[in-house]
C-alpha cells in the first residue's frame, strides 16, 4: 500500500485504555480510529453537514500488519478510493512513527450508503459531495 500518496492524514492520541493484556493496540479499538479520521476527512475535504448528508457504514475490512502501542506516535491516511451511485470507498492506511520513519501497522477499507433516515432507504450520492471527493483525491 503506498499511503505517500494519501493528501489527508489525522494524528491520533493512543490511550493507555487502548491497549489489551498484550501491551498493544485492542484490534476493536481501530474502528474508533477509523471513524475519527472518516469523520474529519468527510468534514474537511467535503465540507460535510451532518444534519442534512445522511450515511452509513456498510462495510468494514481491516488488515492487521505490525502491534502498536499508547506510546507511538500514530497516524491515519485516508482517501477515497471507490466512488460510484449511492455509495463510495475509503481507504485509510494507520501508521506509526519508528526511526523517524513511517511504518504501516494496518490498512483498511469502509464502504459508506447515502442514507435518507426519514425515508429508511439509500440514495444517489449528492453532486456537491461526489464533485469534492472526485476532485481532492483525482479520481
Amino acid at each position: 500500500m503506498n499511503y505517500q500518496n494519501y493528501k489527508f492524514s489525522f494524528k491520533l492520541h493512543p490511550r493507555w485504555s487502548d491497549m489489551d493484556e498484550l501491551h498493544h493496540i485492542n484490534n476493536a479499538v481501530y474502528l474508533t480510529y477509523l471513524e475519527d479520521a472518516r469523520g474529519r476527512f468527510l468534514h474537511e475535504v467535503a465540507n460535510w453537514n451532518w444534519n442534512i448528508d445522511g450515511i452509513i457504514l456498510a462495510n468494514v475490512n481491516i488488515n492487521y500488519r505490525k502491534p502498536m502501542s499508547f506510546l507511538d506516535e500514530a497516524s491515519v491516511f485516508v482517501r477515497t478510493s471507490k466512488i460510484g451511485e449511492k455509495s463510495f470507498e475509503l481507504s485509510y492506511a494507520v501508521v506509526r512513527k519508528v526511526n523517524e520513519e513511517w511504518e504501516l501497522v494496518a490498512d483498511a477499507t469502509t464502504v459508506l450508503v447515502m442514507f435518507d433516515y426519514k425515508t429508511q432507504s439509500s440514495i444517489k450520492i449528492p453532486d456537491h459531495l461526489k464533485n469534492k471527493l472526485i476532485h481532492f483525491d483525482a479520481l
